[in-house]
């Protein structure tokens, strides 16, 4: 089923002006929504605090640092420039990245044609997780998928990519996972030393002792993220658990029991052949681990770009008895990609009812559909080459 050449040339053409536009707004509204720049400010003041200050981040007992000690050495860098200087700069490079990551993770299947792979480029770059352009998970996907790409030809820098990119865990954990999973112990061992180094030139810094940092680091998390008062976020599986019981313990119990079942599921999933390449389907195991990551732990709109691997799989699956069906499933993860739901329609949500429902938890419901939909192709390829 090929599309003519000329409705080809067009849809090119329209997609484009469409991501052009999308990125247009996520710059202007980095540059003069304060709002937008809130994320960005906190880590600049921490990373001063840390780098300039010689202040620790985690002990005190109001300390609300949730970024692990590594992240604040690796982004610490940030401090040394003046903050109206800062904002324009970090904007630009989340324009340069947003492209890089389409490309990275497209290039992992896809060693054809651009003008082939250009089409789930594009689209991601219409998504509205895209232009949220002051956040730091566009550049640890980044580095996770640059070290996903050299993970078989260059072990060490795949490695220390990798390293660098659990700065922040939830984003390029998914990836660490499946390192482990496939048995790549070279590059995981390089990564965990990596992250170890940032541990330790934190400390040494300050003069702290270790297990306190992580002392404190755990407390804070825990303070954070879990209990009554433990943020939900947008595609986590714990606003769900909160609603089967009154006793917050018992509802974090559940959750964490419910993520580790569903964590299970994917190494058994993986074990159905775990030396698949990439390019032959095998990023569907990394798809999963992805999505595995936004059901299990905080996430808010600008980690739905955590949805490229499945997206990418989906789009490149080789699957063409089931044509044209088989672009349902892309047409519609596009739609609730680009349109947010949840923002759009919830303040117009007036009274309670599952429609409103429905709407305030799409994202989590998109997330799970997409898990499960990814889960049963995978299943059903390795099926059939077994």
């Amino acid at each position: 089923m090929r599309m003519n050449p000329r409705v080809a040339r067009l849809a090119f053409l329209v997609l484009t002006v469409a991501a052009c536009v999308n990125l247009a707004a996520g710059a202007a509204l980095a540059l003069w929504d304060p709002a937008r720049q809130s994320d960005l400010r906190i880590m600049y003041d921490w990373c001063g605090r840390w780098l300039v200050g010689g202040e620790g981040l985690y002990t005190a007992p109001d300390a609300g640092t949730d970024y692990p000690p590594n992240a604040i050495v690796i982004l610490s860098p940030v401090a040394l420039l003046p903050w109206p200087w800062l904002v324009p700069l970090w904007t630009a490079f989340g324009l340069a990245l947003a492209p890089v990551l389409a490309y990275l993770v497209v290039r992992c299947v896809s060693r054809g044609d651009l003008f082939v792979a250009a089409g789930p480029m594009l689209l991601f770059l219409c998504w509205t997780s895209t232009r949220t352009l002051l956040q730091f998970s566009a550049l640890s996907m980044t580095l996770a998928f640059l070290s996903l790409r050299l993970v078989d030809s260059h072990r060490l820098a795949s490695g220390a990519l990798l390293g660098l990119a659990l700065f922040k865990p939830h984003i390029a954990g998914p990836i660490a996972l499946w390192v482990v999973v496939t048995g790549r112990a070279r590059v995981a061992i390089v990564a965990a030393a990596v992250v170890l180094i940032g541990w330790t030139a934190y400390d040494a810094r300050i003069g702290e002792n270790p297990l306190a940092t992580l002392d404190g680091y755990r407390r804070v998390l825990g303070r954070l993220y879990a209990g009554a008062d433990g943020f939900l976020g947008r595609t986590g599986l714990r606003a769900w658990t909160r609603i089967l019981t009154a006793d917050p313990r018992a509802a974090d119990a559940w959750w964490i029991a419910v993520s580790a079942l569903l964590l299970a599921g994917v190494w058994w999933l993986a074990q159905r052949d775990l030396r698949r390449p990439l390019e032959a389907g095998g990023l569907a195991t990394v798809s999963l681990l992805c999505l595995w990551s936004l059901l299990a732990f905080y996430h808010n709109t600008n980690n739905l770009i955590m949805m490229v691997p499945a997206f990418v799989f989906l789009w490149f699956l080789d699957d063409r008895p089931a044509l044209p069906r088989r672009w349902v499933p892309i047409v519609l993860l596009q739609a609730g990609l680009t349109f947010d739901v949840p923002t759009r329609l919830g303040p117009r949500m007036l009274h309670e009812n599952w429609v409103k429902v429905a709407v305030d938890d799409f994202d989590r419901l998109l997330v799970l559909a997409s898990f499960a939909y990814v889960a049963l192709r995978w299943y059903r390829l390795t099926k059939i080459s077994t």
